[in-house]
């Protein structure tokens, strides 16, 4: 089969592999589309904490069942339509026995720690599968993972109805936190972002947005909030200058969620935090109620067509260009999401 593989950092080529063999509860899904993802840019350039090559990037993907070996799973058949949690936890740690199977101590994920989905085929856990309604095209459910992360960011936030919402960056992650705000019950979802073509996307959409190169934040943002602040706010630039301004527009005993990965240890206001008794509160991936959550709520956003989810994509490439969108995410170039086809 073809696949895109990481063979060392930044160097992908496109080798011809052996179709993966299926252990026992491991299904094999044929590939149809794969999303690229900033976490791929972060294992490509070689600054991925646990990462190691060589492997077959790819932890956001849609396919068909190809083949089933699984005793537990009777549902699934050859030619399902489905999405796959790409998690893979340890199970025995402290959080696995807790519950927190997304926090395990030693987390590894589909396309991180083992071969992922670009590529032709890729065998997954069974227990991982969930499957699709027609409803639902292949385009948008290879969108599931980075909204499963949306929505467990906004679980994390405790987003209600009423809330004033703030996104600091307006990335595809980004995007995909207003989205889920919305579903959640937010009243208004505004950004600050300071690349305009984003700033329009983000507009169509109908959210509200900041460009803080050319207005005051600070002053349009009392203006929304009747000057008591956002009451949570996502910092998902990950910059030290939003970071900084996260607790700053955020109101009193109101909610901050980290999202953004900085380059470099970055400086928080703490002083501010105690002042104002936020929560400052870490949010990572998503559990698997959220995922399965997810899918779900995507399937009702599509039935209902409250939003034009084809505009969150940006760029469809085939995988042979797998290296060509990493080093477009790179230069800052795609609008939103970039799907790989095969």
């Amino acid at each position: 089969m073809k696949a895109a593989v990481l063979n060392e950092w930044e160097h992908i080529e496109i080798k011809n592999v052996a179709v993966p063999e299926l252990c026992d509860e491991e299904v094999l899904i044929k590939v149809t589309y794969a999303g690229v993802c900033g976490s791929d840019v972060t294992i490509y350039k070689g600054k991925h904490p646990t990462a190691k090559t060589p492997v077959i990037l790819g932890h956001e993907f849609t396919g068909v069942v190809e083949k089933v070996n699984s005793s537990k799973r009777s549902d699934l058949k050859m030619g399902d339509r489905v999405v796959v949690e790409p998690l893979i936890s340890c199970g025995e740690c402290s959080a696995c026995l807790e519950g927190n199977w997304h926090v395990c101590r030693s987390l590894k994920l589909l396309g991180i720690h083992t071969n992922g989905g670009f590529a032709d085929y890729v065998k997954v856990p069974a227990a991982k599968v969930i499957k699709l309604k027609d409803s639902m095209s292949d385009r948008i459910a290879a969108l599931t993972e980075p909204f499963a992360v949306g929505f467990h960011v906004n679980q994390r936030g405790g987003t209600k109805a009423g809330d004033k919402v703030l996104i600091i960056g307006g990335g595809p992650i980004g995007m995909v936190i207003g989205i889920m705000a919305k579903r959640c019950g937010a009243e208004r979802v505004v950004f600050t972002e300071l690349n305009e073509a984003r700033i329009d996307m983000i507009k169509s959409f109908g959210f509200e947005a900041i460009h803080p190169g050319h207005e005051d934040v600070a002053a349009l943002s009392a203006e929304i909030t009747q000057e008591t602040g956002y009451d949570v706010v996502f910092e998902v630039s990950g910059s030290q200058s939003g970071l900084l301004s996260s607790t700053d527009l955020c109101a009193i005993r109101g909610t901050v969620v980290f999202v953004g990965f900085p380059h470099k240890r970055p400086e928080v206001d703490v002083l501010t935090a105690i002042f104002k008794e936020l929560n400052l509160v870490g949010s990572r991936v998503y559990t698997f109620k959220d995922f399965v959550r997810t899918v779900r709520m995507l399937e009702e956003i599509v039935e209902s067509q409250q939003y034009n989810l084809e505009g969150m994509i940006s760029d469809t490439m085939p995988v042979e260009q797998a290296e060509e969108a990493i080093q477009k995410m790179i230069r800052g170039e795609n609008l939103g999401k970039i799907l790989l086809t095969y």
